[in-house]
């Protein structure tokens, strides 16, 4: 059928339009005149002639000046279709009634039964359109019976797969058939939303229920954690478990972490379709990331063990950091840092002021009471030396306090993963206390020699490795370093020692002046990272002066003394951001299929990116095989790797490095691949069998359920489009105002309107 309309190709603006109408306007009523002028009378018929001609005129004129053009569309009715949507979640696998056939085998069977039906539809001029979903829908462009092949959707959104039934090319949809176990809303929000979705559509949605009953079976169906959880103190993990066919047995749930059990309880089922709760209350011992496991045992007959297990992610941080504090004496120093731990509700401070000399000591009447307790050297260095996450020895001279003896201990105590950390001062390294050969060998300048603390003001110089390390880093991008900050009126000068490459060594600020022979600045902060622990020298004991001087700058509203002493503990801490080898994933669960990404960086002493290094990964399932192989960081420092298609369950992700002699440094990080859990936390039919029904009934669809059901052959439809609703299927068009016939028509009727004139002149 053809459609023909003029449009035209220029309108011009407001004012220009009127003036044309204006003029139009005159021209016709000038014509007109030619009947009123009653003195020189013309005849009618050359009147109506002169009227026609300027007409004609003022046409072909506005079609040039309009730019005209003739558009012929070739239309044809527009077509109508049908969408035929299949559930291919999980619970499609589920075998139930008495019987035990799959519901996805149940569909499969409808379908076969559906043929005739089908045939029917596409007879009456209807489309039909095959979609499957799960978490979203597509086109389903295989082999129509391959629908009800294996499905595994970790979720049914039926709600967004009635939402994406637009069409593209505009064919009005008449009608929907949801094919499913209705198992598509948990809650009344939900189906809510499920209701007022299908109600806009404006058509009958007509629903197939393939779900069925009897059936049998255990779901753990919701567990409530938080994500976060204190070490040593206690956390509560609720879970819910749903069971069909099993009211009143007593059964064993089992809480897991990392995949050993940590916790069992027993419980009594509830009645079919009835909650029944389950609390566990657990005290991690230890920090860091954990998969929690809640876990039902597998019965004989069950639909489906999938939803047996269910898995969650809890980091594991620290409630109190234990801190011991030994200070030589009482001074400014000691002070600003006592004050600032003891104000921290995190930090759990034992602190010691060494207040008897050596030379009281030796005057002492022995016989005599004291009102000072002694040093309990034994039990700080021995018995509780390993309870500390973080030792710190202020301004302390250990040899005459019988430490000395003790330093094999605390060395100990760092290789196997403790943070230690040495203040100096004018006791501090004045007596060879810190001079063992293993202390030595841990520290990051030599400790071996005397060296007592000299007096004057300076003002200390970051390193390259300073700028860049997450303990000074802050000070490269405030107030230009140290320029603005109060200088300092001690330090010892010690050198850095010379197996500092073995042990991750790096200073991160200097002394501007004081160098050895070699010309090399001596170190005011420096840091090492031997076997498992972490260590930093501080060759100053005037650092309180970063806290307490006049017209002292903040930065990030915080003073630069509480910057230096809470980076410097986060990176003695082992906190995430702090390492030398960084491992994380891209996001903590990820859907059966998806792509798992990890990530890697590697960093230097200096915390520079650093290229070429050689990192030793595995992936652990905890179930199955694990794999191993090894990555190679580029020039950034970074690595880059993707996993796909890893079968469902929890996996310990684990990269190693070595970062000095028999120095391996090691991350760990959890994901979890999902199981359809959630899809299959509830699986009985008869709540998906109302919902289907409920949803037809509220559209004017149909509902069909049973074993034997078949789609309807009269499916129910919403009226035909309007006669009027019209595609374009061509389209010609003709520019009428270029064309030489325009031209000619408008100068011929304006001759002849001009040749008429002249023989009657008066008009």
């Amino acid at each position: 059928m053809e459609h023909w309309s003029i449009t035209p190709g220029f309108v011009p603006p407001p004012w220009a339009m009127a003036l044309i109408v204006a003029a139009v306007i005159l021209a016709l009523l000038e014509t007109w005149a030619t009947f009123l002028r009653p003195r020189q009378p013309v005849p009618s018929r050359v009147a109506w002639a002169l009227v026609l001609l300027r007409m004609v005129a003022i046409a072909a004129l506005l079609a040039v000046a309009f730019e005209l053009t003739i558009r012929v569309d070739q239309t044809a009715a527009l077509g109508s279709r049908v969408v035929v949507l299949v559930d291919r979640s999980a619970s499609m696998a589920i075998p139930d009634g008495q019987a035990r056939v799959s519901r996805s085998a149940r569909g499969a069977g409808l379908w076969e039964r559906s043929a005739a039906a089908l045939e029917h539809w596409r007879g009456q001029g209807l489309t039909v359109a095959l979609r499957a979903f799960e978490q979203g829908s597509r086109a389903w462009d295989r082999s129509e019976l391959e629908i009800w092949d294996g499905p595994k959707g970790t979720a049914s959104d039926l709600t967004r797969a009635l939402q994406e039934l637009e069409s593209p090319d505009r064919v009005p949809l008449r009608g929907v058939v949801v094919v499913s176990d209705g198992l598509v809303a948990r809650d009344a929000a939900q189906r809510a939303e499920l209701q007022d979705t299908a109600s806009a559509l404006g058509v009958p949605v007509t629903t197939v229920s393939l779900g069925a009953t009897p059936i049998r079976d255990l779901s753990v169906a919701d567990v409530r954690a938080g994500e976060f959880a204190f070490v040593e103190n206690v956390a509560e993990i609720d879970a819910t478990l749903l069971a069909h066919g099993f009211e009143g047995e007593r059964i064993e749930v089992e809480l897991r972490r990392d995949g050993q059990v940590v916790h069992r309880q027993a419980v009594t089922l509830a009645g079919d379709g009835k909650p029944t709760p389950v609390h566990f209350e657990v005290a991690p011992d230890r920090i860091g990331q954990f998969v929690y496991e809640v876990a039902v045992p597998h019965a004989p007959d069950e639909a489906t063990t999938e939803n047996n297990v269910q898995a969650f992610i809890v980091k594991v941080l620290r409630d109190k950091v234990r801190v011991l504090h030994v200070a030589g004496r009482p001074d400014w120093d000691v002070r600003a840092l006592r004050t600032l731990l003891r104000r921290d509700p995190n930090v759990e401070l034992l602190s010691y002021y060494i207040l008897r000399g050596t030379d009281d000591i030796d005057r002492e009447d022995r016989s005599a009471p004291l009102s000072l307790i002694a040093f309990p050297t034994e039990e700080l260095f021995s018995t509780e030396l390993g309870s500390f996450d973080l030792v710190i020895l202020h301004n302390f001279d250990a040899v005459p306090h019988h430490v000395a003896q003790y330093v094999d201990n605390i060395t100990e105590y760092v290789l196997q993963g403790g943070a230690l950390v040495l203040i100096g001062g004018d006791l501090s390294f004045s007596d060879q206390g810190y001079g063992s050969p293993a202390m030595a060998a841990i520290m990051p300048v030599d400790t071996r020699p005397q060296v007592p603390s000299q007096r004057g003001d300076f003002r200390p110089v970051l390193t390259a490795a300073g700028r860049r390390h997450p303990i000074t880093a802050w000070l490269s991008l405030a107030h230009d370093g140290w320029s603005r900050l109060p200088e300092l009126d001690a330090f010892n000068p010690l050198r850095m020692a010379a197996h500092q490459g073995s042990i991750g060594a790096a200073a991160l600020m200097e002394h501007p002046h004081a160098a050895d022979r070699a010309g090399e600045r001596r170190p005011l902060l420096a840091i090492a990272e031997p076997g498992r622990g972490r260590v930093m020298v501080l060759a100053t004991g005037s650092t309180w002066r970063m806290g307490f001087a006049p017209d002292l700058p903040l930065i990030d509203g915080a003073r630069p003394y509480d910057l230096l002493w809470l980076s410097a503990i986060r990176w003695l801490l082992r906190d995430d951001s702090s390492g030398r080898l960084q491992l994380e994933t891209d996001r903590p669960r990820y859907a059966i299929g998806e792509t798992v990404e990890l990530r890697a960086t590697t960093l230097s002493p200096a915390y520079a990116p650093e290229p070429d290094v050689e990192i030793a990964w595995e992936l652990v399932p905890f179930a199955g095989a694990t794999r191993a192989g090894s990555w190679r960081s580029d020039a950034s420092g970074r690595v880059r790797a993707s996993f796909e298609d890893l079968p469902a369950g929890a996996y310990t992700a684990v990269a190693r490095r070595d970062v000095g002699a028999e120095t391996p440094s090691e991350v760990r990080r959890v994901f979890i691949v999902d199981t359809p859990t959630r899809e299959l936390a509830e699986v009985a039919a008869d709540p998906g069998i109302e919902r289907l029904r409920d949803l037809a009934n509220a559209t004017g669809g149909a509902f069909v359920s049973g074993d034997d059901a078949r789609l309807p052959h009269d499916l129910p439809l919403s009226k035909l489009p309007a006669e009027d609703q019209r595609d374009v299927i061509g389209r010609a068009e003709h520019a009428v105002w270029h064309h030489v016939a325009v031209l000619l028509l408008l100068l011929g009727s304006l001759g002849a309107e001009w040749i008429l004139r002249r023989r009657h002149s008066g008009a």
